[in-house]
């Protein structure tokens, strides 16, 4: 008879937040949370799904460690699995993190931990049978597949792509009786990971009654910082916020269909150890409590405006830099319409090659992810280029799944119709898909292509930007395909039918933004709420174009 396990709250005589002050231990005390008040609260419940949206410098990497750590301890069997954008955030989490808190608990040691079970940088067991796992993922979940959870912890998630990462890898506990999510990071720009999970939460608030006024606040920008501490909007009175509680300020309309998250913001000037008048008025604390407030005024005065706010206040600002622009894509637009049949007409003229490209459907995970058809026509080089790229075809098909739904027939007619030589498909959601189109156009046609990080290029990989894996596709590294596909496109080497028909594709085009990761890494991202679909079926067929032209970074053998 299977045991039917029970979820952590259920094992626990205490509350949560006192298992962790009573058992763990920090920098050689036991771990406290009297300058944490507001942690109280999110280790003593339970929600299918949490993020914590916080500022730099909170004690939100800690907070994460614990409560994994306090899962593991307290429910027998239990499985964890954490996941950071790269592998050295990764490995510092697991080991001055949860490894050391491990090390340095007594109590832990001596009831948990045995020197006969795994305690490695991506695996620690404990003797109740439960486990954390640990890996990496920025924009390619591949190696963090195949592994069970009942929790998944995301760290620095401001970093991680949605659509490409998180529903893959929040997979891992489609077995799990609890499948319970966690997300963590500090914002960054407004159509960023985070800034949309934060639209799909609760938007809870640390709020602060003011006792001259009696006023509400919560605090999202500069206006509330005083010389001494944060202060009352109406009254300029310093508030305590050691006297805050947390308030839901987002309620959901009743035809709401996301996600419904627990959300928590934790900027820094609602640590009582920041400001003056919440601690307590010995000496030693107040010269600590002022020290820390200077520091904060002096970032206030030093950092631009985005960094403040995402780093000190823990809010999103700002807009994701792009490389195009509306009225750049627009002027690429001629007058002409796409027929499903196509003809001896200008339409053709000059067209030596025809391709496409298919980015598939991920089955609607954010309710915004369709297929995309594009097919290209490769006209005689110029002097600026050696070919460029004319539309000839393309077809934005329903959210629907594409072997069911007759995208795939749809799909193989119009290659048909206008002699497609290549066509590669996405292969990272579209394996079954890219293998129905091999077997209905052959292999020498159909082919697939998979995306891939930066980071995947090391420990012996293949540190080519496009290559074939010797088995059954084509690896390509995202950023360096998007970023020459948009130097491509600025230096208008693709023509575009007219802008009526447009419109959806240049919003897609527009989706993407570039930024910079935590590690100076540039990637491009867009917000799981504004599709991109497009872009890539487009990026796939140029793809195909430049194998076609035997351009040298895309050659067959180059595995």
């Amino acid at each position: 008879m299977k045991l039917k396990q029970t979820a952590p709250a259920q094992n626990l005589a205490i509350r949560r937040s006192e298992w962790v002050t009573t058992l763990l231990h920090l920098d050689g005390h036991p771990f406290s949370l009297e300058h944490f008040p507001f942690y109280r609260h999110v280790y003593d419940n339970i929600y299918p799904a949490m993020l914590l949206k916080t500022a730099r410098q909170v004690a939100k990497s800690t907070t994460l460690a614990n409560f994994l750590i306090m899962e593991a301890c307290s429910t027998p069997h239990w499985k964890s699995f954490f996941i950071a954008p790269s592998q050295e955030q990764t490995t510092k989490f697991s080991q001055t993190r949860v490894g050391k808190t491990i090390f340095y608990s007594p109590d832990i040691r001596k009831r948990w931990v045995s020197k006969e079970l795994s305690s490695r940088v991506f695996q620690k067991m404990f003797t109740n049978g439960s486990e954390l796992a640990f890996s990496y993922a920025s924009d390619d979940p591949d190696r963090a597949r195949g592994v069970s959870a009942d929790r998944v912890a995301y760290d620095e998630v401001q970093d991680i792509l949605y659509d490409e990462v998180i529903p893959v890898i929040n997979e891992c506990m489609a077995n799990s009786d609890f499948a319970y999510e966690t997300y963590c990071g500090t914002p960054k720009s407004m159509e960023n990971t985070i800034e949309q999970l934060w639209q799909w939460s609760s938007q809870t608030e640390w709020i602060v009654k003011c006792t001259g006024c009696k006023t509400y606040q919560y605090f999202e920008d500069d206006k509330c910082l005083g010389k001494l501490g944060p202060i009352c909007l109406k009254c300029g009175k310093y508030l305590d916020v050691r006297n805050g509680e947390w308030i839901d300020l987002h309620t959901y309309p009743k035809e709401f269909d996301g996600k419904r998250i627990k959300g928590f913001h934790v900027p820094q000037v609602i640590l009582p150890k920041n400001v003056p008048i919440s601690m307590p008025t010995d000496f030693k604390n107040q010269e600590v409590a002022h020290s820390r407030w200077r520091r904060i005024l002096e970032k206030h005065s030093v950092y631009p405006v985005a960094k403040f706010k995402n780093e000190v206040m823990g809010v999103s600002d700002a807009i994701g830099t792009r490389l195009l622009s509306k009225e750049e894509l627009e002027s690429l637009c001629q007058d002409y319409d796409i027929p499903e049949m196509p003809a001896s007409n200008l339409l053709l003229t000059d067209t030596r090659a025809v391709v496409a490209g298919v980015d598939w459907s991920g089955g609607g995970t954010t309710g915004n992810s369709r297929s995309v058809l594009w097919i290209w026509g490769i006209s005689s080089a110029t002097a600026e280029h050696s070919f460029k790229l004319k539309t000839l075809y393309f077809k934005i098909y329903p959210e629907t799944n594409p072997i069911s739904g007759g995208v795939i027939d749809h799909i193989v007619d119009m290659c048909s119709r206008y002699s497609v030589q290549i066509i590669f498909g996405d292969a990272g959601e579209g394996a079954l898909a890219n293998s129905n189109l091999r077997e209905r156009l052959g292999p020498h046609k159909a082919m697939q292509v998979q995306y891939r990080g930066v980071s995947s290029a090391g420990g012996g990989g293949n540190s080519r930007p496009f290559y074939w894996n010797k088995i059954d596709r084509f690896l390509a590294e995202r950023t360096t395909m998007i970023d020459n596909y948009f130097m491509f496109v600025k230096r208008r080497g693709v023509i575009f039918p007219n802008v009526r028909l447009m419109q959806v594709p240049i919003r897609d085009l527009l989706n993407e933004y570039e930024e910079v990761t935590q590690q100076g890494r540039k990637v491009w991202r867009h917000a799981p709420s504004q599709p991109d679909d497009c872009l890539h079926a487009q990026i796939f067929g140029w793809m195909a174009a430049k194998m076609m032209t035997l351009d040298p970074m895309f050659t067959y053998n180059s595995g």
